[in-house]
């Protein structure tokens, strides 16, 4: 429980961190087939309700040990409700619906935008300056995403993979904000707080969207694996990995945070080719190579934040 840890023992140091993130990469790497290769059993939005309304209980426990009771100002409501419905709702429900219709692999790869609409975002908000390096690497990334939805390499050829690749471009978008517009309610809360209430905020529409699933699960079926998946995801994948998340964006800012999502595909793609047999085909390899140097080339040069 390496995001407790973090949380409790003031700001950590950088190397500390960063070590951290690494356990998050690998995290969120096999998240991908291992949630994958559950929907046979569980559909994909019985699975998040089922998975997100573990990790509430378990964060409120957490966080009533670890901080205790707290009163949130109501002038804060309103933005935190927007980050629940941004980064847990809207993100969740976007990244389940586009894993179902696509592989696991391209999945990852999609999400490895995420540093670039950071990026741009954090430039909107004015909270990071515009590198020459950023753009072209935006372009290029793109040039590759879409190379990655066209070719489909050993893909169905129905349009539904297409329709997944643009579901999760979407939630990488929802995720890219909820990241940036966190910044401001992390100089007055912890990483831990934040998570906590955003997902108890955003955790209704979740479990409004789960109920037609759950109402056809087979529940004697459901096999030991598929609950092993379920308690993976939603202890670490969720829990501990967006208590890292938040603790480096509150020590080191959005943009450096951001920068190592470019290593989750990495994970992804192999244990997706080990877990589930996905095929690595000449357009994937490509495509996802062009998307990881277009991210690569953005984020080479730190892009320095906004002193405030």
């Amino acid at each position: 429980m390496v995001g407790l840890f973090l949380t409790r023992t003031g700001m950590p140091s950088q190397r500390r961190i960063n070590a951290a993130m690494l356990m998050l990469v690998t995290i969120w790497g096999l998240n991908f087939p291992i949630v994958k290769g559950a929907f046979a059993e569980l559909p994909p939005f019985a699975f998040n309700g089922l998975r997100f309304a573990g990790a509430a209980v378990l964060l409120l426990a957490v966080l009533r040990r670890l901080e205790g009771p707290r009163r949130i100002p109501p002038s804060d409501l309103p933005g935190l409700a927007l980050l629940g419905l941004l980064g847990h709702a809207g993100y969740q429900t976007l990244f389940m619906a586009g894993l179902a219709r696509t592989t696991a692999g391209h999945s990852s790869l999609i999400l490895a935008l995420v540093p670039l609409f950071v990026g741009v975002l954090g430039v909107a908000a004015g909270l990071e300056r515009p590198s020459p390096r950023m753009w072209a690497g935006l372009v290029i990334a793109f040039v590759g995403v879409f190379a990655l939805i066209g070719g489909r390499g050993g893909l169905p050829t129905d349009g539904g993979s297409a329709a997944g690749d643009l579901l999760t471009l979407s939630a990488s978008l929802c995720w890219a904000a909820y990241t940036v517009l966190s910044r401001p309610f992390l100089r007055r809360m912890s990483a831990l707080r934040l998570t906590t209430v955003t997902l108890i905020l955003g955790l209704p529409v979740i479990l409004v969207s789960a109920i037609p699933g759950l109402l056809r699960v087979d529940w004697p079926a459901v096999s030991l694996r598929s609950w092993a998946a379920l308690s993976f995801s939603a202890v670490f994948a969720v829990v501990v990995s967006y208590v890292i998340w938040y603790t480096s964006v509150q020590a080191f800012g959005s943009a450096r945070t951001a920068a190592f999502s470019y290593l989750i595909p990495v994970v992804a793609l192999i244990s997706a080719w080990a877990l589930l047999g996905e095929p690595l085909g000449a357009l994937q390899v490509l495509g996802g190579s062009v998307v990881l140097f277009g991210v690569w080339l953005a984020r080479r040069e730190v892009v320095a934040d906004v002193r405030r």
